[in-house]
Order: C-alpha cells, then structure tokens, then sequence
C-alpha cells in the first residue's frame, strides 16, 4: 500500500509540473515540423523513418524540424544549444545555420553563432544509426544581439523553446513512451502530455494499441509500473 500512495502522489506531482514547460521563454522564434506546424515548447518529436543518405548505403533519420522567425528582430542571432541524452550508436549531426556539428557521445554541446536563411531555416537534425537502438537529443534556441565588428562580441538576449528528439531505429520495450529504456512515472507523463497537447509523433503513447491517445493509455502505462514492481 505505500508503495502504491508513493506512486500517486508523484503522479499527482507530475501532473502539476507538465504546464511549467511553456512558460519563461522568448516566442519570437519557434520550432515547426516538415508542415510548418508550430512545435510546443517542452514537446518531444518522434524520428524513425529511416532513409538512405548516400549511395553506399548509408541510413539517416531526418528530425524533419526547422526554426521560424515568428516576431524576431531582423537583427538578431542564433545559438543551439543541445544535449545529446543518448546515443546507442552512429553520430548525431546539427547544421545550424551555415555549420555543421557531428558527434557520437552523450553530452551538452553548441553550434556556432548565425542568422536564419530566410523566415524558416531547416536546421538539418540527423541521427546516423548503424544498427538498431536510439539517439535522444534536446534542442534549446538562444537568441542574442551583436556588438561591435571587429571581432564581433555576441550577447544573450533571450531564451527560446526547447524540445526533445526521439531518434528510433527498431524495436520498443511495450510501455516505455520516452523511449528512455525503463517504464516508470516518466513515461504517464509523457502520455498526460500527449492528451493534453496532441502533435505529430503522439501515436507512440498510445501504448494500448487502440489508435486513441487517452485516459486508458495512461491507466495501462501505470498497471504495467505497478506489476512490474511486485516483489
């Protein structure tokens, strides 16, 4: 009985926490997908069409995610700072926006200063797989102003939005909706997101497999915590 009272009340705790993600940030700029949708701040997209990227038959999973100038200053620059969370295998690859970054471990990292190419930028997210497994990798925007020219000192004027990349590549453990490799109260959280913001990629919580993202997915996600946790 306490260890299901635990679970509860931190359920009912993440539940509290899911709006925090859309607050505090600079919405000049944003996220959109391949359709020109806008991606929620805090959202995570689901990546795994594979395609090849070259002759020799090199896979590549695109994220299909660009950046928008919504309300930005023509004058202002860009900055990505990312965290690879996971990558099983291969390398991740940014271009943002005229420079491309390549790595093959955990970690934060940054790309260079730019300025879009225009109101929508594509900023050519890739995960390289060489076998089955998952790149995890979280994008947050920062926006800044230039001072001076020779040499130019750029300053921090606003956070943008985050967002998580899901890159998959194979076979799921049933449950595990973050894709993190357990099933626990993060993976409820994700669903209770999924039903209260629904996009592109949401078909992954729907882990009863009755093609609706709703209450019985999260009920099925918490019965499958609960016995998993019998001793």
């Amino acid at each position: 009985m306490k260890k299901i009272f635990t679970f509860l009340l931190l359920f009912g705790m993440s539940v509290v926490t899911l709006p925090a993600l859309a607050q505090d940030i600079d919405e000049s700029y944003a996220f959109v997908d391949k359709d020109g949708n806008v991606i929620e701040n805090g959202s995570t997209v689901l990546c795994n069409v594979v395609e090849q990227y070259d002759e020799g038959g090199t896979e590549v999973i695109l994220s299909g995610v660009s950046v928008k100038n919504i309300s930005g200053s023509a004058s202002d620059y860009i900055k990505m700072l990312y965290k690879i969370e996971r990558i099983d295998n291969g390398s991740y690859q940014i271009c943002f926006p005229t420079s491309c970054n390549t790595k093959d471990n955990v970690g934060s990292y940054e790309t260079p200063v730019g300025m879009l190419m225009g109101n929508v930028q594509d900023i050519q997210s890739e995960w390289f797989p060489t076998e089955d497994g998952e790149c995890v990798v979280t994008l947050t925007l920062e926006i800044l102003s230039r001072q001076g020219m020779f040499p130019p000192t750029y300053l921090h004027k606003a956070w943008g939005p985050t967002i998580t990349l899901n890159f998959v590549k194979g076979g799921f453990i049933k449950g595990d909706v973050n894709r993190d490799g357990e099933v626990n109260i993060a993976d409820v959280s994700m669903v209770i997101s999924y039903i209260l913001s629904p996009q592109e990629g949401s078909e992954v919580a729907d882990v009863n497999e009755d093609t609706e993202v709703n209450i019985a997915d999260v009920s099925f996600v918490i019965g499958l915590i609960l016995n998993s946790s019998v001793d």
